[in-house]
């Protein structure tokens, strides 16, 4: 399956009713004479028009499996390692970590939508990744009991996102499901640094 760019409706309208303000406010302020707002409204029209902000959301389908956070794409004849954002999933060798990996390929494997922003210390492209049905799977690793949230990349995430992450999270550990159900968790940022420090 190749990958494609897939339009997202709601962000377009949205970016075509805040640009078509834009421009009437720009205009309105020029007839006025404030020559100064009229220029921060087109400022702001000529930083909204871009297709990438329309067109951000790539169609993606993983080819491997690192773990439960991590797998790899092809993009044409390139393979991209992507990691998830918006969660720490559990580490090889700590209890639940093969179902973290299992969980991941159901949410994917058919197929997902990645809007990657940047790249990590391993060259890793990171990505906000959702199902084809638009479920944030960060919020669904985490409802399943797979993963932890990381705190110093929780601020990446959208705020509808990261609240939605901070509830799945609370009700995972109330439900005690997945590493939750175990008597002493560990999420996966310890993990490594106990792991580390030997």
């Amino acid at each position: 399956m190749q990958n494609t760019i897939e339009i997202n409706v709601v962000r377009l309208m949205m970016l075509f009713i805040i640009t078509a303000a834009a421009l009437f406010l720009a205009a309105y302020f020029t007839l006025r004479r404030n020559l100064l707002l009229a220029a921060v409204c087109l400022g702001c029209f000529f930083m909204l028009f871009r297709p990438s902000i329309a067109m951000s959301a790539e169609l993606c389908k993983p080819v491997r499996y690192a773990d439960g956070d991590t797998f790899t794409l092809k993009r044409g004849n390139e393979s991209v390692r992507v990691r998830l954002a918006g969660y720490d999933a559990l580490e090889r060798g700590q209890p639940f970590s093969k179902r973290a990996t299992d969980r991941l390929r159901e949410l994917t494997e058919g197929g997902a939508q990645c809007d990657c922003y940047k790249q990590d210390k391993y060259g890793r492209s990171v990505c906000t990744v959702r199902t084809r049905a638009g479920v944030n799977v960060a919020t669904e690793m985490l409802r399943g009991g797979f993963a932890c949230i990381d705190p110093r990349f929780e601020s990446e995430a959208a705020p509808e996102d990261r609240a939605a992450a901070r509830a799945a999270l609370a009700d995972a550990k109330a439900q005690r499901r997945g590493m939750w159900s175990l008597p002493d968790p560990v999420c996966a940022a310890d993990y490594r640094r106990a792991k580390n420090a030997q």
